[in-house]
Parts: C-alpha cells; sequence; structure tokens
C-alpha cells in the first residue's frame, strides 16, 4: 500500500471458520490480521475483479505447467500471441482506460502481483524501459510470455525487442 494511500475503518462479520483460517495465516505469516485482510481486498479490488469478467481460472501451477509441456513450442508461443492481440487489450482498456505502454506495464505489474505467474521489474535507465517478468515455469511460459508481450505492446503501437529466457522474459522499449 502506498504510503500516502488513506485508510478507512469499517466493521465487518465473516463466518468463524473464515477468520480462524485468517488468524491462522495472519500467524504463519507474522503480520496482522488486519494486513492480511488488506492484501485480500487489494487482490480482489486492484485484479479478481476485474479478471472475473472474462472467466479467470485458478489452476495449481503443475496443472499449469503440465498443459503447457503438452504443446508445441510454436503453440504456446501463438497462444500467447493471441491472448494478447484479442483478449488482454480489452482487459486492459477496463482497467487503466487507455492502451499504452505504461497502461500494459501497470497491467502487468497488477498480473505479476496477484496471479503468481511471474515475478515483475522494471527498470528505466536513459529513456529505454526494460520489463522483465520471471517465472519459474519453464521454457514454453517464456515462449508463451514472449508471444503475449509482443502482441500487447504492438496493439499499443509500442516497438519492443523481446529477450526470452529459460526462466524469464524482458521487454525493451523507448519511452
Amino acid at each position: 500500500m502506498s504510503e500516502k494511500e488513506r485508510t478507512v475503518n469499517i466493521s465487518l462479520r465473516i463466518s468463524e471458520s473464515a477468520y480462524r483460517a485468517l488468524q491462522e495465516d495472519a500467524k504463519k505469516l507474522n503480520i496482522s490480521l488486519n494486513t492480511i485482510a488488506n492484501q485480500i481486498f487489494r487482490g480482489y479490488a486492484e485484479y479478481d475483479r476485474h479478471l472475473n469478467r472474462f472467466a479467470m481460472l485458478k489452476i495449481t501451477s503443475p496443472t499449469f505447467m503440465q498443459i503447457l509441456n503438452a504443446i508445441p513450442d510454436d503453440a504456446a508461443f501463438e497462444a500467447g500471441r493471441g491472448s494478447g492481440t484479442q483478449i488482454t487489450p480489452g482487459v486492459i482498456l477496463s482497467i487503466e482506460g487507455e492502451l499504452s505502454a505504461s497502461s500494459i506495464s501497470g497491467f502487468l505489474k497488477r498480473m505479476g502481483t496477484y496471479s503468481g505467474l511471474f515475478d515483475y521489474s522494471e527498470i528505466v535507465h536513459g529513456g529505454k524501459v526494460s520489463v522483465t517478468l520471471s517465472h519459474n515455469l519453464g521454457p514454453k511460459w517464456s515462449l508463451c510470455l514472449a508471444g503475449y508481450g509482443e502482441a500487447m505492446y504492438k496493439v499499443a503501437g509500442v516497438q519492443v525487442k523481446s529477450t526470452r529466457l529459460l526462466d524469464s522474459v524482458t521487454f525493451q522499449f523507448t519511452t
């Protein structure tokens, strides 16, 4: 949460079993119940509620990797490209209100924070932006992410160069 962001006090009623589960996780993570509840609310507000309109799925990483590993390399790249061309621009527009290099980066950052599909990092130096998506889902996921990112930036009219490794993809462009 941003240090400048204002907080509000609310009172909620939740089921006892949900309360116990939240207490248990807060204790395991050594954070307050308030912090864990705020993380859940922010995840919903900033990510889940937007993607629910597009029939978001939640599956385990091993299942996802099995699906990816069952398809050819070119199909993994094309699946990412198709989503980045046809589906995700609409998602970004519904969240960010525009399709630009910064809105794509904002969406990818949000996705990295809440989806567990990759870690997002960004470096801006001398008018050049480098966005890296690091993951542990294997080389086919790198292929899929490469197609995904290249397609989104292209739809936004941004010329991007991608570098794909086994566990990451980096997109570089000029601001």
